[in-house]
């Protein structure tokens, strides 16, 4: 008997580990997806706090920050205080970035990881507000998102938010 009793203990032990397993590898990869989200993210942060503010638009050579053949928008100083973009939510306070809406020609675009072996494909948006003193612009805030589509779990995008200003 109490061998039986001992052998059901361990089973059910087995059992409740066996099911942290698949678990474990699905948020190990998801925490994967989130960590190159946030690389590229900082990385197009980057290259976007990199533009004179005088810039309105920026292209790519090598199709990293901006896709081939394409121009990117750094915001509109003809509407100095405006957000112009992507949308964003801002309800806890903090911006992010709504991917549920359609994605903004001129400020989203989507990144194929050519490292990953499964093609990840990234999603990202962004939005600028820009300052102005007149004819000139004295500021740009950036607010940046990046997320990786076809995850098999719930995850919220990476945003980033910058000020940028003389």
């Amino acid at each position: 008997m109490e061998l039986l009793v001992a052998t059901v203990i361990i089973l059910v032990g087995l059992v409740a580990v066996a099911q942290l397993v698949p678990t474990s590898v699905l948020m190990n990869s998801n925490n994967r997806n989130d960590g190159t989200a946030l690389v590229f993210a900082q990385h197009q942060m980057e290259a976007m706090r990199a533009m004179p503010l005088s810039a309105t638009t920026f292209s790519d050579p090598l199709g990293v920050i901006c896709p081939l053949g394409n121009t990117c928008q750094l915001g509109d100083p003809a509407q100095p205080g405006t957000l112009v973009g992507s949308p964003v939510n801002v309800g806890s306070g903090s911006p992010i970035m709504d991917f549920s809406a359609a994605p903004v020609n001129g400020y989203s675009f989507t990144f194929l990881d050519p490292h990953d072996p499964y093609g990840a494909a990234y999603d990202v948006r962004w939005a600028v507000i820009t300052t102005t003193n007149g004819p000139i612009t004295t500021g740009r805030r950036i607010i940046l998102g990046v997320y990786r589509r076809g995850m098999q779990s719930t995850a919220l995008p990476v945003t980033l938010d910058t000020m940028v200003s003389k």
